[in-house]
């Protein structure tokens, strides 16, 4: 997201906040890139186009970025398919990436229900071995009461409604495989994603930029949840400038 009109739009007020693994903080992005390629998968619904907005400004960061949106069951969008079935589709292009570039990890980027996906592949499906950082914001760990509105129709409503058999299991302990690095980013205007992942850095964006106002939709294409995205991929601390928000039109 380099076009004239970012640049111009983007300010040098310093907003620092804490995060629960109390990390030092100060804007680094002088930092090297990670070498592992980064590949971020969309929720229920995803926009492609807010999608390919982070996935490219992290590809003008300096990153091998690759995305994807989660497979869509019969007669519904992205997301609706189960989100078990979605995480062997996650594994498959993990596979595929890592054939391609000869890389032995791949960070993964994880928005709503994507994080699920990402979260169930690290966890039952061998994926640990093969991701270096895992990172998901705007994701509900925990449920979505929204998902009991098309859990008649889809599978993948019926996964992401609370206390559902598939979030019982993927939250039961251990939350993430031990030893993982890995971060939760969220925004305090929405609800069910603001519950800390446990084994993770858990931090709003709120919480470097107060009083910034961000929709769960807008998440991937905010500027300030992109520098915090940069900064967990180098390996910390996270950290913004909290560039002034500048929302692309899509679909």
């Amino acid at each position: 997201m380099k076009t004239v009109l970012a640049v111009l739009a983007r300010f040098a007020v310093v907003s620092l906040g804490c995060v629960a693994a109390a990390l030092p903080f100060g804007f680094a992005r002088a930092e090297p890139a990670s070498a592992n390629p980064v590949l971020v998968i969309g929720g229920f619904d995803a926009d492609r186009g807010i999608l390919e907005d982070l996935r490219a400004e992290l590809a003008d960061r300096g990153y091998r970025a690759y995305s994807m949106v989660l497979p869509a069951a019969p007669a519904g969008s992205s997301g609706t398919e189960g989100i078990a079935d979605s995480a062997a589709v996650v594994a498959g292009k993990v596979a595929e990436i890592r054939r391609t570039t000869g890389a032995r990890r791949v960070d993964l980027v994880g928005h709503s229900m994507g994080g699920l996906a990402q979260r169930h592949y690290v966890k039952f499906l061998g994926g640990s071995d093969s991701v270096g950082t895992y990172l998901d914001f705007g994701t509900p760990n925990y449920g979505e009461p929204l998902g009991f509105l098309c859990a008649p129709l889809f599978p993948g409503c019926r996964d992401i409604a609370p206390a559902s058999e598939f979030l019982q299991q993927l939250n039961t302990p251990p939350a993430l495989p031990p030893g993982l690095p890995a971060y939760h980013l969220y925004s305090e205007n929405e609800g069910p994603e603001r519950l800390h992942l446990p084994g993770a850095v858990n931090t709003s964006v709120q919480q470097f930029c107060s009083g910034r106002h961000v929709t769960h939709r807008n998440e991937p294409q905010d500027a300030a949840f992109q520098d915090l995205i940069d900064s967990a991929l180098r390996g910390g601390p996270l950290a913004t400038d909290c560039p002034r928000q500048f929302f692309l039109s899509s679909r």
